[in-house]
């Protein structure tokens, strides 16, 4: 009986096995939106349009500040924080969409601009450092908004607080560390500051997923 029992047991496994539909990669369930509404779909296309475009204008404002055309990076740090508050303070709506566009591309223009000697300084060390920093943000960046995508649960929202916590301990290091100048703190600051990027990835995504589920659909 044991011997029948266990034969019958491998057996089904391998017509499972067989049939190559649990174990064969299927792009199509990874790519599958449909627990989302089509407006919140064409909200996040909005969403990653914009943030597209923000990310070509910081990479204008890089390649205009290093061949001298608009090197003023200390400059370009007060002209973000007044485009930033005064992006801030305007209502998102049909008719001040294109305005509040315009104002996030300058802020990504001038924080383009002021990350130049930064950029400039990972060149002359290596230049293959700026091409692997952008893949490896791209795949980390694609990788945890498609997970927050297609949970179901918004259980990512949970992560707000931590987030926050993690944030205002990253600060209290920093500012021990102007005094300290200690490498174990740099590092703790590193290596927490990359987990709390991640973090924000999935909080931030199912955020704007919510938010467009309760008619908020500012993509800017």
């Amino acid at each position: 009986m044991a011997q029948t029992a266990g034969f019958s047991l491998f057996g089904n496994t391998d017509r499972h096995h067989a049939d190559g539909k649990s174990s064969k990669f299927n792009l199509k369930t990874l790519l599958d939106f449909s627990t989302l509404q089509p407006r919140v779909q064409n909200h996040l296309k909005n969403v990653y349009t914009c943030l597209l475009g923000a990310t070509l204008c910081a990479t204008l404002g890089v390649f205009l500040s290093l061949n001298d055309w608009l090197n003023y990076p200390r400059l370009a740090v007060f002209a973000s924080m007044a485009t930033s508050i005064w992006l801030f303070s305007i209502d998102f709506n049909a008719r001040t969409q294109m305005k509040c566009f315009g104002l996030m591309s300058a802020t990504a223009l001038f924080t383009g601009i002021y990350l130049s000697p930064l950029i400039n300084l990972a060149i002359n060390v290596d230049p293959q450092i700026i091409m692997t920093a952008f893949l490896l943000t791209t795949v980390i960046f694609v990788c945890f908004s498609l997970s927050a995508l297609l949970t179901k649960n918004r259980t990512y929202l949970y992560l707000g607080g931590l987030l926050g916590t993690g944030t205002s301990f990253m600060l209290l290091l920093s500012l021990m560390n102007l005094f300290g100048r200690s490498q174990l703190i740099f590092n703790i600051n590193l290596y927490l500051g990359l987990a709390l990027a991640c973090g924000y990835i999935l909080y931030d995504t199912q955020l704007i997923v919510e938010r467009a589920n309760n008619g908020d659909m500012n993509y800017v």
